[in-house]
């Protein structure tokens, strides 16, 4: 068990980050390779939350019925993305201007209301997991507003930025259909 988690925290999390190192230190980013690495490190970690999202159905494929096993650790490692992104941004910026930045920029709340629903879920999932399968269904909406920051937070619009719009809206409109066949 132990083996099977740091096999997917390898995958999932040290593996992309030891490419976005190496980029840096081949040059493959430029001199000013904090933007770059801000983008990076942002559509990693919704593409991560994602690919957890998507998980669920990916699972009933025979060769990725592993992943179900792995939804945490995928969670994780989109965090801790998620927290270098937010530190890039804070070093990119001064750390007395990130108040400012995300009450003024409204997809800088949008990114980060959704960092804090990670955070906590993370605190909780080893801490107290009654509060994280009560903070659960809550992702996938956040996930949209997660969304929203990437497609919001690019001068032109990005093809990736609207196609993880329509995955999660599409995955959210699977849901409520699934909770309303519930009730």
């Amino acid at each position: 068990m132990f083996f099977k988690k740091c096999i997917a925290y390898i995958i999932f999390f040290a593996f992309p980050l030891f490419l976005v190192i190496i980029g840096i230190f081949s040059g493959y980013f430029g001199v000013e390779f904090t933007k770059e690495i801000l983008h990076l490190f942002g559509q990693i970690s919704l593409w991560l939350l994602i690919f957890m999202h998507l998980s669920k159905y990916l699972a009933k494929i025979p060769l990725l019925s592993m992943l179900s096993n792995c939804k945490k650790e995928i969670g994780i490692s989109s965090f801790l993305f998620a927290a270098l992104h937010i530190i890039v941004y804070c070093f990119s910026i001064s750390i007395s201007n990130f108040v400012f930045e995300v009450i003024q920029r409204r997809y800088i709340l949008l990114g980060f209301l959704l960092f804090l629903l990670m955070l906590f879920m993370f605190l909780f999932s080893f801490i107290c997991k009654k509060m994280f399968f009560k903070l659960s269904p809550l992702l996938l909406p956040f996930s949209l507003l997660g969304a929203l920051h990437y497609l919001f937070s690019t001068k032109l619009i990005s093809l990736w930025a609207v196609f993880a719009f329509f995955i999660l809206l599409f995955l959210m409109c699977i849901e409520s259909i699934k909770n309303r066949r519930k009730i």
